[in-house]
């Protein structure tokens, strides 16, 4: 498949450039967005404007939708090829440092599925790839989430967000909180999603995440194995305009629904 080379190329050039920028991060242009921890890099400005630009070199019909630079606009309708880029997922992780989680997320989506997708960790050197049908992996090892069945022996990732969402999040997952076996927070919604595919944690939250946030990484769980959905247990859907992603091993998936939903 065209897209899934393209997405991996697209990766692996960037690589270099990423680890330079975060190896001097006290020399990048930084600026707020929504809040006062919702940060915008030169570095995000810089990768989007690369992929809009091989985007439109390899594929020139194709739109494309990403987070930065008035690219955020969701199609009213779901047909067609659109790629989806979050430049930087966790960008106030690799502003700040001290827990430098992010990636590179790269998706390419046909009539409003994901059908290639690829995430880059770039500190970790961890590429994520994956195909409809054709199963995912990491950096060429097949990826299979994890046989936790107990929810009281569970890992869940939960991404607390903005202090709105934080507050909205409590308030409907105080249960999942409390019951977990265990809970953390890395604040990287592709770091979160793939190691549900990886096997080590089983499940991931978020009480309202855009799709470019989540787009390739739903794939590469569910290629994995994953059950994703809304948190009412709709579908996860890129174009349907709701809130709200439960991605799980599957089998602590109907407690998960249960814990938020009672």
């Amino acid at each position: 498949m065209r897209e899934i080379t393209f997405i991996e190329k697209f990766l692996k050039a960037n690589h270099k450039y990423v680890l330079d920028k975060f190896s001097n991060k006290e020399l990048l242009t930084v600026a707020s967005k929504t809040h006062a921890t919702d940060l915008l890099t030169e570095v995000d400005l810089t990768l989007q404007k690369r992929f809009v630009e091989a985007a439109e070199e390899s594929f020139p019909t194709d739109r494309v939708i990403g987070e930065e630079s008035g690219l955020d606009v969701i199609p009213e309708e779901s047909d067609g090829r659109v790629w989806m880029i979050d430049p930087i997922d966790g960008t106030y992780n690799f502003v700040r440092g001290a827990n430098p989680a992010f990636g590179i997320s790269v998706a390419f989506v046909q009539d409003g599925f994901a059908q290639a997708a690829g995430v880059h960790m770039p500190l970790n050197n961890l590429m994520f790839l994956a195909e409809t049908d054709k199963g995912a992996f990491c950096n060429g090892r097949r990826l299979c989430v994890s046989t936790v069945q107990r929810f009281d022996e569970a890992c869940m990732e939960i991404d607390f967000g903005g202090v709105k969402a934080r507050r909205a999040l409590v308030k409907r997952a105080l249960d999942i909180i409390k019951k977990a076996g265990q809970v953390r927070c890395q604040g990287c919604a592709v770091m979160g999603i793939c190691q549900v595919a990886s096997g080590d944690v089983d499940g991931y939250l978020h009480i309202g995440l855009p799709p470019w946030d989540f787009a390739a990484a739903q794939l590469i769980a569910e290629e994995a194995g994953a059950v994703a959905t809304r948190l009412d247990g709709r579908p996860l859907r890129l174009f349907d305009e709701k809130q709200g992603v439960l991605i799980t091993n599957g089998a602590i998936h109907k407690t998960a629904l249960s814990l938020l939903n009672h």
